[in-house]
């Protein structure tokens, strides 16, 4: 799963105590974050093989580090407890919770739409119902899961002005953009999978800037 992580960090911001949007978008893409740093070191290993699922050339067969319901859960009582200690203000460790609870979404969405891949610790069983053998059921999960979310942040939150208004629009179609380009285009059997970690990491990053930007043309509303 692509843009549908980015639904949890969206629907997270209506939270009280506040967590920064952009913040939450790394924390529901920290998993893949470290993922294509592991990959890059040749710690976990992809196979990039044309067509193995219709929305998915990747046959990620072993990532027990990163994509274990275990190693998930780790890396997000980590986040949990860094920005408890680190957070300034009041309500830290409730704060940490939701950063925490965003950090594991990951693991769960990606059940939805990964093949058998996803390990509860290591190895054998491995989970995944596997949507991206489908590219338009995918597609339609992700871009439902995705709007849900963008419709819990502006309704929890108000624009401080016409860019307020505007940026928000403006950024879903980037993230469908997005979406839709990361579809385009062959890929070669038995390709590196070193390029494709190289462009993930970038894409995250430019993404949780987009994300930094519109969070602060709005501001939190209170609901009865």
């Amino acid at each position: 799963m692509f843009i549908g992580h980015y639904s949890a960090a969206f629907a997270a911001r209506a939270f009280k105590p506040a967590v920064p949007l952009w913040l939450l978008f790394v924390a529901v893409q920290l998993v893949d974050f470290i993922w294509a740093g592991l990959v890059l070191a040749g710690v976990e290993k992809v196979r990039i093989i044309p067509g193995f699922l219709e929305a998915s050339p990747l046959d990620l067969y072993y990532m027990p580090y990163t994509h274990s319901l275990v190693g998930a859960a780790i890396w997000a009582v980590a986040a949990a407890l860094l920005y408890g200690v680190y957070r300034k203000g009041g309500h830290k460790w409730a704060a940490g919770l939701i950063l925490g609870g965003a950090v594991l979404s990951h693991w769960f969405a990606d059940l939805l739409v990964h093949a058998p891949d996803l390990p509860l610790v290591v190895g054998d069983p491995k989970y995944g119902f596997g949507l991206w053998r489908s590219l338009l059921w995918s597609q339609i999960a992700e871009m439902g899961l995705l709007v849900g979310g963008f419709w819990l942040y502006l309704r929890h939150t108000s624009p401080k002005g016409f860019m307020g208004r505007v940026s928000p629009w403006l950024f879903l179609v980037f993230l469908m953009a997005v979406q839709a380009y990361s579809h385009m285009g062959e890929v070669e059997a038995g390709a590196s999978a070193q390029p494709f970690a190289i462009s993930a990491l970038i894409a995250y990053t430019v993404i949780a800037l987009g994300a930094w930007l519109v969070d602060l043309s709005r501001q939190a509303k209170d609901h009865p």
